[in-house]
């Protein structure tokens, strides 16, 4: 009996790992549908490449890599190549640690965030919620364009913002060429605490927390944000290829570029978060900055569709996964639940987001640079998709136009 449970354990990991032989029996006619949607996206240049991963009914159906880095052709996609996750980041990160404070330190949703993070103690902020934030309607700001306030109108960098050299007081990379002020991040504080708030009880999605929430977990933790994560998930789990940063630790070619961005880095994005807002906070936030195969990322999704449990272990209380994965407003045009993404229910289904086919009870994240990932429970199914949609630029809408996202998840439910 040893024996048998070793090596399904052995054939789980190995699996997870990218070898898409040692999953459950292939399934052609799921190849076949998966093959087809992917390769329509990258013939019309939607992406230079993707990952898709398929999990149904406790076994991993599809996990499989399509096209190249970039158009060019040179270096291929691998299972084990690492995408940038963007707002993914936001419920497998910021929100994950968070759900783990709740449980640790018995934290009321209703009270106020600035009870918490006192930099927001006497602001516009001060009686906002975690969840009014959380759920997006708290009235906050969408988003800070911190890369338009680090040049002059000649070009030039402005002083204590970036630089072209590293060094004492440029010690942390925004790319291969640029560094930026050990003081800049109070800069983001300061302006995130400035924002206005505006029609508090509408839904209006924001960000702008998931960039406190690092410093709240460093300070009721003592732990750095990502040191948490370690400790409390990705490591117990077995988590290998889940990181910030990831040009520390990484060679450039099992890393998949972004964009070719020519206003804020002149430069490809390459080994770097993509967000400038995450990545002039040196690549660590709550709001963007993990990077990840799709390997990896299955193994946090079959904790949340396994109620908590992974692998005999119980990292979070079932009812804590319910109440943030359930809608928090279910009588309002907010979908949303805490931290996490939920399914629009038009009466159209051709008009549902993510896809026609998910229940009420799932949920996910996508994320700007091209990525979905998506929960359906009701099913016993996840999916998957990481692709760098913005190269060469985020101009490139293709992949909202034909809905490949949503088409891989009906297939994935479909499946039996």
């Amino acid at each position: 009996m040893k024996k048998v449970i070793f090596l399904f354990s052995m054939v789980w990991t190995l699996g997870l790992q990218g070898q898409d032989s040692l999953y459950s029996p292939l399934n052609d006619a799921l190849d076949y549908k998966i093959d087809s949607i992917v390769q329509t996206g990258i013939q019309q240049k939607a992406y230079p490449g993707a990952q898709v991963l398929i999990f149904k009914h406790d076994s991993i159906r599809l996990n499989k890599s399509y096209g190249f880095h970039t158009y060019d052709s040179i270096v291929r996609v691998e299972n084990h190549h690492l995408y940038d996750l963007a707002s993914v980041t936001k419920i497998l990160a910021s929100t994950l640690a968070f759900m783990k404070l709740y449980e640790l330190y018995d934290i009321n949703l209703d009270r106020r965030v600035a009870d918490y993070i006192p930099l927001i103690k006497n602001t516009n902020k001060k009686h906002s919620t975690f969840r009014e934030v959380l759920s997006h309607q708290a009235g906050w700001l969408p988003y800070i364009e911190h890369q338009n306030t680090v040049r002059r109108k000649n070009g030039k960098l402005k002083s204590r913002t970036l630089s072209p050299s590293q060094n004492k007081r440029y010690p942390d990379p925004l790319s291969d060429s640029l560094f930026i002020h050990r003081k800049y991040e109070r800069k983001i504080m300061r302006r995130i605490k400035r924002t206005p708030v505006e029609k508090i009880g509408e839904y209006r999605y924001s960000g702008l927390l998931f960039f406190l929430l690092p410093d709240m977990v460093e300070q009721m933790s003592g732990q750095p944000f990502d040191e948490f994560l370690d400790s409390h998930f990705y490591d117990p789990m077995g988590i290998e290829r889940l990181t910030f940063n990831p040009s520390y630790d990484y060679p450039k070619k099992e890393i998949v570029p972004t964009e070719m961005d020519s206003l804020f880095r002149k430069t490809l994005v390459h080994g770097w978060v993509h967000d400038e807002a995450a990545g002039l906070m040196g690549g660590i936030s709550g709001n963007a900055g993990l990077f990840a195969n799709a390997s990896s990322l299955a193994k946090l999704l079959k904790m949340f569709i396994n109620d908590g449990q992974f692998e005999g272990k119980q990292y979070l209380k079932p009812e804590t996964l319910e109440l943030f994965t359930s809608r928090t407003y279910p009588n309002s045009d907010n979908r949303r639940g805490l931290g996490f993404d939920k399914p629009t229910l038009d009466s159209i289904p051709s008009e549902r987001y993510p896809s026609e086919k998910c229940t009420p009870e799932s949920f996910g994240h996508s994320g700007f640079t091209g990525n979905l990932v998506w929960v359906d429970p009701v099913n016993q199914c996840f999916m998957i998709f990481l692709s760098n949609r913005v190269y060469p630029t985020r101009e490139q809408k293709n992949l909202y136009r034909l809905s490949i996202r949503g088409s891989i998840l009906d297939v994935a439910i479909e499946e039996n």
